[in-house]
């Protein structure tokens, strides 16, 4: 062999191994920062794919540089990479050569393994599944209209995406914690993974699509600025906020939300009415008349036409005697003046009458 070849042979194999190095380099990189966004099977697919990808081509460009015809240089490759046996395609007498073909042995079945291994994982987890899923869903995503978005799937986000489910009203979820989204997708609700304050990621959501969004996060300052982006995005979408302190209301309403909830404020009057409605079931009834006769007090034992009918129904029958003010159940001892109309009555039931006109 003539030493320019051999020269030149020489310089080509340095430089595809320059290649090969600097290709391992950044598959490093791409996988460390794709670790973040991929499954582990998914991630040993992507890494033994490009391993095998790049050193099948720096084996191809050192043949074409031993004066080997691409095709023929394809077809070493390809026969080595399978362990064909068909044959080496021309004599392998430059000690380069037997180096590449060594070095792509070696690489190339054991990146090939590693990728296989990765499907392998992939097809045992069930991660295909997932990600034909995550396809189908994203283009779920893309059909909708006039839906909600729920930004949020904590407590909040979770009783409202399940009230909303119960009413088969279309919406979805933007969370960026993995753990909630997976438990939303385990629910059947639909997702988007990402910063719910994000132009992207609200388009993604098909905000220009969407009726409502619900900023539920119990950060007031996020809500603030996911309203405001909201509002930039879509001027006719109608915006409800939470809020956990009465100062951010204003700040939320100016910021373009239609409405604003403060879940606090609201169970705090909850319990507060609770508690005025059992003082009031243990205060008897107090009537404005000083005459005592105005009051009248109807077993419902002693009308046959009243068992098993409604309070409202009662009513009418009695409107010639008086109105009905009060229910003592035949199970209590208190009369109680916080009744229903639907109410239904029993034989054992007291019924109070106001007789005044």
């Amino acid at each position: 062999m003539p030493p320019k070849f051999s020269i030149i042979s020489c310089e080509c194999l340095s430089l595809s191994y320059v290649v090969l190095g600097v290709s391992f380099a950044a598959m490093a990189a791409i996988s460390t920062s794709a670790s973040v966004v991929l499954s582990d099977p998914l991630r040993k697919i992507f890494v033994g794919a490009g391993v095998c990808a790049t050193t099948c081509g720096c084996a191809i460009t050192a043949y074409t540089s031993a004066g080997w015809s691409f095709i023929d240089s394809v077809y070493m490759v390809v026969i080595t990479l399978f362990g064909i046996g068909y044959g080496e395609v021309r004599p392998l007498d430059n000690s380069f050569l037997k180096l590449q073909t060594i070095v792509l042995i070696v690489l190339g079945c054991s990146s090939g393994v590693y990728s296989l291994g990765g499907f392998v994982q992939l097809v045992a987890e069930g991660e295909l599944t997932r990600v034909f899923g995550a396809h189908k869903m994203s283009r779920g995503l893309k059909k909708m209209k006039d839906h909600a978005i729920i930004c949020g799937f904590g407590r909040v986000g979770k009783m409202l995406a399940a009230d909303l489910s119960s009413k088969q009203t279309p919406f979805l979820i933007i969370d960026s914690n993995p753990a909630r989204l997976a438990e939303a997708e385990e629910a059947g609700f639909a997702v988007v993974s990402g910063d719910a304050s994000s132009d992207e990621t609200l388009e993604r959501a098909g905000i220009q699509r969407a009726r409502y969004l619900a900023s539920v996060l119990p950060n007031d300052a996020v809500n603030v600025f996911i309203t405001l982006t909201a509002r930039d995005l879509n001027a006719n979408l109608e915006i409800i906020a939470r809020a956990e302190c009465p100062t951010t209301e204003r700040k939320l309403l100016r910021s373009g939300a239609d409405h604003v909830v403060m879940p606090a404020a609201i169970g705090a009057l909850r319990m507060a009415q609770i508690i005025d409605d059992r003082n009031q079931e243990r205060t008897p009834p107090s009537i404005s008349s000083p005459n005592p006769q105005s009051l009248t007090a109807v077993p419902v034992a002693n009308r046959k036409d009243l068992e098993d009918i409604t309070l409202e129904l009662a009513s009418l029958a009695l409107s010639d005697v008086g109105a009905v003010i009060g229910l003592q159940r035949g199970d209590r001892q208190r009369m109680t003046t916080d009744i229903h109309q639907h109410t239904i009555l029993k034989k054992s039931d007291i019924l109070l009458l106001s007789t005044e006109p």
